[in-house]
């Protein structure tokens, strides 16, 4: 009876002094600190009993209502509300027991939250082993609110490993509680560096109203494998709805600064055989060897990149698609071009502090066509096997503004079918830039081109020669400025200033036979040019009065941020500025410079400010004078006048001694060329008008025009409308082509919120008869993405009126209609390596 009571007095004294402290224990090879509003002791049994407390060792803080601590087994026990925080963790159960020697636990009817990847799960049990990770049962797993999440995963057994991935056996992925896909097994990452594991699935759909472009659904499973810190390879397998099965490797290194490189093959297993009748081609479908219906589809590319020493360095690139049609249908590239079949490239440039030395070579093969089942390639496109190549320029005097430059190029030509031959090629020029009578500026070039070729046929039968050829090139201009000034003191504007520039200019080309004597159909392709031309310039300048609006951080403004993977620990920083408002953007800068200190450096104020949201601008009496401030130079209007002249075309009955001269826009013996008037306004900083006109003098009449107006509302609203009319096609003598249209063309894109966007484009064809189905919009796309927290979901729809070629080697038209849909789930960043930059 005597120690009941002895006992009782000494647990009854222990809870009356620890009321309300801090104590500091001593657990087995841990270092326990505990506070706590009450607890008990019994010294016979060593069981603290704590209430309302807080425990802390290591890297791990324990809170909860009721709380014993069994020193003997090194075991804290807890119930009721309890809650534990591990890093990015916090893990909230009902009840929970954890040994202090190796952190291992188990927790019944969790709550578990990162913060790192905001991703939560609940359980009906989780166990912390050893070796740092949980592994959860009867589990579900969203990055939504877990109230009411949008979607979600069910898994039997989960294991999350912070800082690595995480993995579900047995999921189900429910959305809106409705199961939608079985997964015996599923993996995703839960960090942002690079580390080795499955990615989350990527679903997307492309369905055309043409059968051979209509893919389906395509769903793939990546794998990363992050092989060492310098290199990594990522395993994808995809199922296309339609074809059947692809694998796609994309192996990457970088073993140090200056050497780096990647290798990616991608190859689809198709199932079903193609139809000759529509996809041979300008190729008879009865020509198609029926053992190559079901082709091998495939893409291949290499590239290399190694600095050598500190001024050369070698790349090396490939790239290789089995057949014509392989970006049109699985990569969504419209018109291909060049539409390659392989192309080898490999350089080593050395540079020095006046130019360059470049060896390199080059062997390319070119589809005919797009056709699956035609594998045809142009034999007569031309390879470089091998080409040393070299530029140099240099200044001579530093009183004097003359530049001497040269570059050239020693080619060994291949071709498939043809002539081959090799050529030498020099280019020395000189540039004299000075000021005449103070008022004028003159500027002289002169070129001499030498080109040597020796050139010979594979076939015996056919003539080799050998040839040479100098041209003298020669370009003169004379301008001058005239401005004007003047101020207001009450408009918008303060200032203008009106500039301009009247110039002359000639350009000449000699006029030399390029051409063997024997006929050997190769040699240069230097056209003739005597053009002169002259234009006037005018341009209208204005300074602004400016009254700031109220700058302010909002959430689409941090959200812009981590779309631009800004550093974590600022963004924590900013937060504490998140719509607060700022008198002004200067303001705000130096409230960014004295928050970061030396630690902002330019091109993170400028990421900041790009993002910065700014309210209404107020007149004078509405906003405080602090705010108005004179801003700088801009351009309101722009009016250029050019008016060229074509001495090649005074004769009637001109022929060329070399390669026929550039240029049609007018008959010959008409040498006064289409005068060209371009206009530009830009009276404020959302609205942009463009005009631009060609006139035929022969005519008297305009011959093309075009009118584009361009709106930005803000940096979240932007909406563009163009038309044009060209009657016929035409080609400058810079060889410049412009093909004949009649058409209306408009954009317009929206953010409605932080997680809506939407926008449409197209184009309206004016003359109908243009095309077979006589359909005025001849291309649209409309496009929706919607990104709530916890989900991304993109859509959009491409209709364009195409061409194809029938198997009797007519062309048709058709309209394409294509849809493109992806959902991503979760919002976790996907492990990437980044390479360095070359120099």
């Amino acid at each position: 009876m005597y120690h009941g009571r002895s006992r009782l007095l000494r647990l009854w004294l222990v809870w009356l002094f620890c009321w309300g402290y801090t104590c500091s224990l001593q657990a087995q090879s841990t270092d326990l600190r505990v506070e706590a509003r009450s607890y008990i002791f019994d010294p016979e049994t060593e069981i603290y009993r704590y209430e309302d407390a807080r425990f802390e060792w290591g890297t791990i803080a324990l809170e909860g209502q009721k709380v014993e601590f069994l020193r003997k087994e090194n075991l804290i026990v807890a119930q009721g509300f309890v809650r534990l925080r591990e890093g990015s963790i916090t893990l909230i159960a009902e009840r929970l027991e954890i040994n202090l020697g190796d952190n291992s636990g188990v927790f019944r009817e969790v709550f578990f939250f990162d913060a790192k990847t905001e991703a939560y799960i609940t359980a009906r049990e989780v166990r912390r082993v050893p070796e740092g990770y949980f592994i959860g049962y009867d589990c579900t797993f969203t990055t939504c609110i877990p109230e009411q999440p949008a979607w979600e995963i069910r898994g039997s057994t989960v294991h999350y490993y912070p800082e690595n991935y995480s993995s579900a056996i047995s999921t189900s992925l429910r959305v809106r509680g409705v199961p939608i896909f079985y997964f015996p097994y599923l993996a995703w990452p839960t960090v942002t560096r690079r580390q080795t594991g499955l990615l989350p699935p990527e679903y997307a759909l492309q369905t055309s109203s043409i059968e051979k472009f209509n893919l389906g659904y395509r769903l793939s499973l990546p794998y990363f494998w992050a092989i060492e810190r310098e290199q990594d390879l990522t395993i994808r397998t995809e199922w296309v709805q339609f074809r059947g099965l692809g694998l796609g490797l994309d192996y990457q290194y970088a073993f140090s600064e200056n050497l780096r490189g990647e290798l990616k093959f991608l190859r689809y297993f198709e199932r079903d055989p193609r139809d000759p009748q529509t996809e041979s081609g300008q190729l008879a479908p009865e020509d198609v060897n029926p053992n190559t219906l079901r082709p091998e589809r495939y893409k291949l590319i290499l590239n290399h990149n190694q600095q050598l020493d500190e001024r050369s360095r070698l790349i090396v690139s490939g790239l290789v698609y089995s057949d014509s049609q392989f970006q049109r249908e699985y990569e969504g590239v419209r018109n291909p071009e060049p539409n390659y079949a392989q192309s080898i490239t490999g350089s080593v440039n050395y540079q020095y502090d006046s130019g360059s030395i470049t060896l390199s070579a080059s062997q390319e093969k070119v589809f005919q066509e797009i056709a699956l089942l035609n594998w045809a390639t142009d034999p007569t496109r031309i390879q470089r096997l091998p080409a040393l190549s070299f530029q140099f320029s240099e200044q001579p005097f530093q009183t004097v503004d003359l530049t001497m430059s040269a570059a050239g190029s020693l080619v060994r030509y291949f071709r498939e079918e043809g002539y081959n031959g090799t050529g030498l090629v020099l280019n020395p020029t000189l540039r004299y830039r000075r000021n005449i009578f103070q008022y004028f500026k003159g500027v002289l070039g002169l070129g001499h081109s030498i080109s040597a070729y020796e050139v010979w046929s594979p076939s015996a039968s056919d003539p080799s020669d050998q040839y040479t050829f100098q041209i003298w090139t020669a370009d003169v201009e004379f301008n001058t400025t005239l401005s004007r000034v003047w101020e207001s003191e009450s408009d918008l504007y303060s200032r203008f200033k009106h500039l301009m520039t009247p110039r002359i200019r000639y350009d000449y080309i000699e006029d030399v036979p390029q051409d063997s004597i024997s006929g050997v159909p190769f040699g240069g392709d230097i056209a003739t040019r005597r053009l002169l031309e002259f234009r006037v310039d005018n341009i209208l300048l204005a300074k602004r009065r400016q009254y700031e609006p109220l700058q302010r951080f909002t959430g689409r403004s941090f959200l812009r941020l981590q779309e631009q993977e800004f550093p974590e620990t600022f963004l924590l920083r900013l937060q504490s500025l998140q719509d607060r408002e700022f008198a002004s953007r200067g303001k705000l800068q130096e409230a960014l410079e004295s928050m970061f200190d030396e630690e902002l450096d330019e091109e993170k104020l400028l990421q900041i400010l790009a993002v910065v949201e700014s309210g209404v601008s107020l007149r004078a009496g509405g906003q405080p004078e602090e705010n108005l401030r004179i801003g700088e130079n801009l351009v309101l209007a722009r009016l250029n006048l050019i008016q060229p002249y074509d001495y090649l075309r005074v004769e009637e009955d001109y022929q060329s001694h070399g390669p026929t001269p550039k240029g049609d826009e007018t008959e010959p013996g008409e040498p006064l060329l289409p005068l060209r008037i371009e206009i530009s306004l830009q009276p404020g900083s959302g609205l942009a008008l463009n005009f631009r006109n060609r006139y035929n003098h022969q005519q008297q009449r305009t011959v093309e025009y075009s009118l584009s107006v361009d709106v930005n509302v803000s940096q979240y609203s932007k909406a563009s409308v163009a038309f044009r009319e060209n009657e016929s096609t035409y080609t400058t003598p810079y060889g410049q082509t412009f093909e004949a249209s009649s058409s209306f063309s408009f954009s317009n894109t929206h953010q409605a919120s932080d997680e809506l966007s939407f926008g449409f484009s197209g184009t309206v064809d004016l003359n109908p008869a243009s095309t077979a189905f006589r359909r005025r919009l001849v291309s649209d796309t409309v496009f929706l993405s919607y990104r709530p927290d916890c989900w991304t979901f993109n859509l959009r729809l491409e209709e364009r009126v195409d061409k194809t070629t029938t198997s009797g080697g007519q062309e048709t038209e058709y309209v394409d209609r294509t849809i493109f849909a992806s959902v991503i789930l979760g919002g976790v960043l996907l492990p990437e390596q980044t390479l360095p930059r070359a120099f």
